[in-house]
């Protein structure tokens, strides 16, 4: 299909799906390694068999297409022969961050309402309290030794013996169901086709100078749709190999890169500002390493320059979000903008608008949201009309960032008119804070917000207005929160303040709670 985009060329991409191309990409190169972990080595070959068996194993077991498989598992060889599994029995992947905790996993699987769970051994502990729900009409999966009844060994699962299910995708077909953190409420289910994430691989292919020769050194969790898409199914769409870690640790990244002569590394600021600063990276030769591409959160660009006056190695920005699969924009390496995120790669349009209305598009250098146009657009939010229609409009997607564009066509980020958390790359939603905080008998109130942050970007900051009478700790309500979500998502800090504001329709002014913590700030 092709694609125009104003003052660019046009776009022609591959229509295919994710686990097609993975059977091309065997045919062509069946012995290379796909994705090598810790001494684990997989080739293309065995990849593509293990998933075809346990999409065999789906099917025996009632997953048709169309239907949910939640997928719980860090960075490992098992989340790639899941996520291709599900995808060659018709299902649906639904992802879920492996830091979550069980009544995040709960409300997902839930929502989703998921046909299978896979999880991983190292998260079981997680699961344990709500298996026996989790199982009820669910194939619950483990890997690892599986114990008690109505959990099958995803081993056992992968051994199965009779074909993969004979199934052509239809490109328009869901393939993945990320959920996203709102501002307003829970998560959101972001429903991507699987045109909409081979388009998104290739338009990323045409724009960054990447390879089937390369190596991917993929630290950044698959969960995440940066790294889902791009990275790990991203590079067996190029047939490239990657070398997966399942969490960041600086010696261990480094040594990778050296052992395997990594030649891009995809990042997230914090990582960027590690890479800096950190002594060892002196120790280590980089220099197979191309490029470092950062995305996820607004790069800050002094540790940018230090980073690749030390290294060497140029570093370009992207941007996107989950839903657009993820990618929009991205730095040509040889013209990037250190504070820019780039133009829009191949087959987007962009357009910056007026805060108010979303109907006047605005001259260059003018500042208002961005919206975009394309083929890596989702289809909606899963069973959320109302919250669909709002954010896409006559095919725009109005992605709730400010920014304003320079006549050379690169977009400058200034601000978010959403009012969610970018804690170290990864969303937060305050509501959802803020739910959790108000569930502790001692607060009648809360409110959260992102407060700046030099490691991490932001870090979730709460205002509490506690009951009449009530005392608690700010220690207290911190180890509260963090007892029933995600770490990232934990409150960093607590203040406590006499009442909450709110609109008089009920909404809290959480512009008010910045501008006070900005206030506080300055006096400082």
């Amino acid at each position: 299909m092709t694609l125009t985009t104003p003052k660019a060329k046009a776009f022609t991409y591959r229509e295919v799906a994710l686990h097609d191309r993975l059977r091309e990409v065997t045919r062509e190169v069946a012995m290379k390694p796909a994705l090598i972990h810790g001494d684990r080595v997989v080739t293309y070959a065995e990849l593509d068999a293990a998933s075809d068996r346990l999409a065999g194993a789906l099917a025996r077991r009632g997953v048709a297409r169309g239907d949910r498989v939640t997928i719980f598992m860090p960075n490992s060889v098992e989340f790639v022969i899941a996520f291709y599994g599900t995808l060659k029995a018709g299902a649906v992947v639904n992802p879920i961050n492996a830091q979550s905790k069980e009544r995040e996993v709960r409300f997902q699987v839930e929502d989703s309402g998921a046909k299978a769970v896979f999880v991983h051994e190292a998260l079981w502990p997680v699961i344990e309290p709500i298996r026996v729900e989790l199982g009820e009409q669910r194939v619950l999966s483990r890997t690892g030794n599986a114990p008690g009844v109505g959990v099958t060994r995803f081993d056992d699962l992968v051994a199965e013996t009779g074909p993969a299910p004979a199934l052509r995708a239809d490109l328009d077909d869901l393939a993945a169901l990320p959920y996203t953190s709102g501002t307003t409420g829970f998560p959101k289910g972001v429903m991507l086709t699987h045109r909409n994430l081979t388009a998104n691989q290739q338009q990323f292919f045409a724009a960054a100078p990447v390879r089937r020769e390369d190596v991917f050194l993929n630290v950044l969790p698959y969960f995440h749709i940066y790294a889902l898409n791009l990275l790990m199914a991203g590079a067996v769409s190029l047939g490239a190999t990657q070398v997966a870690m399942s969490r960041f640790d600086m010696v261990e990244y480094l040594t990778l890169v050296e052992r395997h002569k990594a030649t891009v590394c995809f990042i997230v600021p914090p990582i960027v500002l590690g890479l800096a600063a950190h002594p060892e990276v002196d120790r280590h030769d980089l220099s197979s390493v191309r490029f470092f591409f950062s995305g996820a959160a607004p790069l800050a660009p002094e540790p940018a320059r230090r980073l690749a006056k030390r290294t060497h190695i140029p570093i370009i920005q992207g941007y996107g979000l989950t839903e657009t699969s993820p990618v929009t924009h991205a730095n040509p390496i040889d013209a990037a903008i250190i504070d820019s995120i780039g133009r829009t790669v191949p087959g987007t349009e962009h357009r910056i608008v007026d805060l108010e209305t979303g109907t006047r598009d605005l001259a260059p250098g003018e500042v208002g949201e961005i919206a975009v146009r394309g083929p890596q657009v989702m289809k909606g939010y899963w069973r959320k009309p109302d919250d669909t229609a709002a954010v896409l409009r006559d095919g725009w997607f109005f992605t709730g960032d400010v920014g304003k564009v320079d006549e050379n066509g690169y977009v400058f980020i200034v601000d978010r008119k959403k009012e969610f958390i970018k804690y170290k790359g990864f969303g937060v939603g305050p509501a959802e804070v803020e739910a959790v905080l108000c569930e502790h008998p001692s607060v009648a109130d809360a409110g959260v917000i992102g407060k700046p942050d030099e490691a991490a970007g932001e870090i979730p900051k709460a205002f509490v207005q506690l009951r009449a009478g009530a005392t608690v700790t700010a220690e207290e309500l911190m180890d509260f929160v963090k007892e029933r979500i995600a770490d990232y998502k934990r409150v960093r800090e607590v203040e406590f303040i006499d009442k909450v504001p709110r609109t008089a329709s009920g909404k809290i002014l959480r512009r008010e709670l910045a501008e006070k913590e900005k206030a506080a700030s300055a006096s400082r």
